[in-house]
């Protein structure tokens, strides 16, 4: 090398002046002269290397595994340990419209009890029940002839600390009376549906007007049962003697005739059952209003039990069991009635102070 152009920065061998730019060349002819550069021979065909795809598919796993490495370190990263997640901020979880918020439970027990004559009203508790926040009230009266069961309660309101209204139940109708009904339970005690209510712990006060009541007529038949009554597993069928029909007050104008059959009847085992059929008067006889009807069983002027059931719409109706277990006796008395009666109470029922 003896010549080089400083502006272009290239060899220009055996010329004064670049032929690109004119810039006098340097002269590098003091150094040490370039070697000549040796040409390398070619290489025989058969000596090179075949060609092998592999390059391409060692590429295409390398990538691979960069993206699969990536994931899990992304994975690591939201999973971490509690020291981590403690440090992260957290995120608010979204909630779609299928999720629907649970409905609030719980009970708050009472304990308000109002007496008025020989009845004597509890508010034992309220609790949540079923779904959108509907409530029960559970109540339980004693003091009742024997026998009597209670179907709905009059003048029924439920009201706040403000004097607000907490809930007031829907009315049906017994017979000629208006009254919100209630449900029996098996041991004694009678639950009350509000509907939908606030927080149970703003309910402060419970009104009740009067008590419904099954009632019974006085049209008796008399079973002969004489004894010994069977022992053991065994009963022995009873002849149900004179059949009763009644007239009874429904639709709440005017009067219909069902006719009450005591069609027959059990005793053994230390217990006694009565089956009562409950006819219409006519064809296509229609009761748009439920009508109480109720068997009483007794021994002599002493009440075993009774049982009341509603009836309404098209026949046939259902039939009335009643029974109970009891001593030997020589015959029983079944009691029949139909409609309802009301027991007077007036009361608030509060907490105390």
């Amino acid at each position: 090398m003896t010549r080089w152009c400083p502006r272009c920065d290239a060899v220009r061998d055996e010329q004064a002046t670049c032929p690109s730019c004119g810039t006098p060349l340097a002269d590098l002819s003091a150094g040490r002269p370039r070697p000549a550069e040796a040409a390398v021979p070619p290489m025989p065909a058969e000596a090179l290397p075949p060609a092998d795809p592999a390059p391409s598919r060692l590429r295409a796993a390398l990538a691979l595994a960069v993206v699969v490495l990536a994931g899990l370190a992304f994975v690591a990263g939201r999973a971490g340990g509690p020291d981590q997640q403690a440090g992260s901020s957290a995120t608010p979880t979204s909630v779609t419209s299928g999720d629907r918020p649970k409905a609030p439970t719980g009970r708050r027990d009472l304990g308000w009890s109002a007496r008025r004559g020989g009845a004597t009203v509890t508010a034992v508790a309220v609790e949540r029940v079923g779904d959108e926040g509907r409530s029960a009230l559970d109540l339980r009266v004693v003091g009742l002839p024997r026998g009597q069961e209670v179907l709905g309660l009059t003048g029924l309101t439920l009201r706040d600390d403000e004097d607000g209204l907490f809930a007031s139940p829907d009315e049906g109708r017994m017979g000629l009376t208006p009254a919100v009904p209630v449900m029996r339970r098996p041991d004694g005690s009678y639950q009350v549906d509000l509907g939908p209510t606030p927080d149970l712990e703003a309910l402060a006060r419970v009104e009740v007007g009067k008590l419904v009541v099954g009632k019974t007529s006085g049209a008796n038949v008399t079973l002969a049962t004489p004894r010994p009554w069977p022992s053991g597993a065994r009963r022995r069928a009873i002849d149900p003697g004179t059949r009763a029909g009644m007239r009874v007050v429904a639709n709440g104008t005017g009067q219909v005739t069902l006719a009450l059959e005591v069609t027959g009847g059990f005793v053994g085992s230390g217990r006694a059952d009565v089956v009562v059929m409950v006819k219409p008067a006519s064809l296509n006889q229609q009761l748009r209003d439920l009508v109480p009807v109720t068997a009483q069983l007794r021994a002599g002027k002493r009440v075993l039990c009774a049982r009341t059931k509603l009836i309404g719409g098209t026949a046939p109706y259902p039939a009335l069991v009643v029974g109970c277990p009891t001593g030997e006796v020589d015959q029983l008395t079944v009691t029949l009635g139909a409609g309802s009666a009301t027991v007077p109470l007036d009361a608030r029922l509060r907490k105390s102070g």
